[in-house]
């Protein structure tokens, strides 16, 4: 009986000490000026990024009642592994995912997960170009005078100049807190 409750009240402890390592904000080594909502915010909009465009898509191909199925799905999919990822840093004494990967998968791991981190927003900025060309040449054409031919109307010179006055600008900023603002 005496057991029993030493066995809750450890795993109580544990629960408690994994929420409030989650939701703690405090300074886990150097790191940025962005408060946690702006983080939480900037890691979401990273998160659902240009792939909510397909979700639309997606929806009419599955089917409505298969659509929500498998959208509910890949939340507790997702859900569930984020919980992995909280624990598995308990566990090892980390606190962040890279160095989480370091302890579990070695140096290379760390080298992999590096260039993943990577290549992720680079492939997600150059989406977001591609749909910004797609979208302002046709809203170019419907400018009275500015026909098929014009300049304005075409796709690769609109990703071009979208890139060099939009994402270049704001790919320059070293510490992403002020994009929160």
């Amino acid at each position: 009986m005496e057991n029993d409750k030493r066995e809750k009240s450890d795993k109580a402890q544990k629960m408690e000490s994994e929420r409030s390592c989650l939701l703690s904000s405090h300074d886990a080594g150097k790191g940025g000026s962005s408060s946690v909502s702006s983080a939480s915010f900037n890691f979401i909009n990273s998160i659902i990024g240009s792939g909510i465009i397909g979700l639309p898509y997606s929806m009419s191909q599955a089917g409505l009642p298969m659509g929500l199925l498998l959208l509910i799905l890949v939340a507790f999919i997702t859900d569930y592994s984020i919980i992995l990822l909280v624990r598995g840093g308990n566990l090892s004494g980390t606190h962040s995912y890279q160095s989480l990967v370091r302890s579990t998968f070695g140096q290379i791991g760390y080298i992999i997960v590096s260039v993943l981190q990577f290549l992720y927003p680079f492939i997600a900025m150059i989406s977001y170009n591609i749909i910004a060309g797609d979208t302002l040449t046709k809203v170019f054409m419907r400018i009275p005078g500015v026909g098929p031919g014009n300049i304005l109307t075409e796709r690769h010179f609109v990703i071009a100049m979208s890139t060099v006055l939009f994402t270049l600008p704001l790919s320059l900023y070293r510490d992403i807190a002020k994009l929160g603002k």
